[in-house]
């Protein structure tokens, strides 16, 4: 992968409280998005893994889960979902609050046809290869990306007050830990407004009545705004901490 998306990786990952000898991102963060760049580029970073999986086994909740199971069915190309299902499934082995919150996620991934190292670094020469294989974990074995097991990295980690100080969105993503209204507010955190229940529905995977009163939940906590125009419906995002 090229060198610069690693870099916005990671920088992203630095606005998120990970500890690396980078910048942090200027932007906001598009958490759902970042773990597909990091199943993409995982392979070049030991490092990436280990702390992608440290901050998902601690901070496993302000992940959008409905948003992300459809990101990885629509968005995350099949070579990378192994990679995807190995993350995701050692946060939920490794986490201590994750137990159930990425099975769908996880589900919507599938093993690797072509078992390897995962590391590019493991797949210089067929020693390499071997001892990669024969040192490989359990989970990694499942998914056909190999690697050894490792500890989480805690104190690499910031904690959630400095997250929620630099990302502002991270605290409607903690308030509704990941449920429909979550997955409302991300989507119009990437776009000025939205049209119509019947678009949050296809956009969030979810039937329009749950939408209907998700949108009602958010109205009332003035988070959003709905604007009727005849037969037109237009809502918008109504608060700063929604970037």
């Amino acid at each position: 992968m090229n060198e610069n998306k690693i870099n916005q990786v990671v920088s992203q990952w630095v606005r998120l409280g990970a500890m690396f000898n980078i910048s942090a991102s200027k932007q906001g963060v598009d958490v759902e998005r970042l773990l597909l760049g990091t199943a993409r580029c995982a392979a070049t970073n030991s490092r990436l893994l280990i702390l992608a999986v440290t901050w998902l086994a601690k901070y496993g909740e302000y992940v959008v889960k409905h948003r992300l199971v459809h990101l990885i069915s629509h968005e995350l190309e099949k070579e990378h979902r192994a990679t995807m299902g190995l993350i995701l499934d050692l946060a939920r082995e490794k986490g201590s609050n994750n137990s159930y919150r990425f099975n769908r996620a996880i589900n919507a991934c599938e093993r690797a046809a072509d078992a390897r190292p995962l590391l590019d670094v493991d797949r210089r020469n067929h020693f390499f290869i071997r001892m990669a294989e024969k040192n490989a974990s359990a989970l990694s074995l499942k998914w056909g990306r190999w690697t050894e097991d490792f500890e989480l990295k805690n104190d690499a980690i910031r904690p959630a007050r400095w997250i929620v100080e630099h990302n502002p969105a991270m605290r409607w993503r903690g308030d509704y830990k990941g449920d429909l209204r979550a997955s409302i507010m991300a989507e119009l955190a990437n776009r000025d407004s939205v049209s119509s229940e019947s678009e949050f529905a296809r956009l969030c995977g979810a039937t329009r009545p749950a939408v209907v009163e998700a949108l009602r939940q958010l109205e009332l906590s003035g988070r959003v705004e709905r604007r009727r125009d005849g037969n037109r419906l237009t809502v918008r995002q109504a608060v700063s901490d929604a970037v």
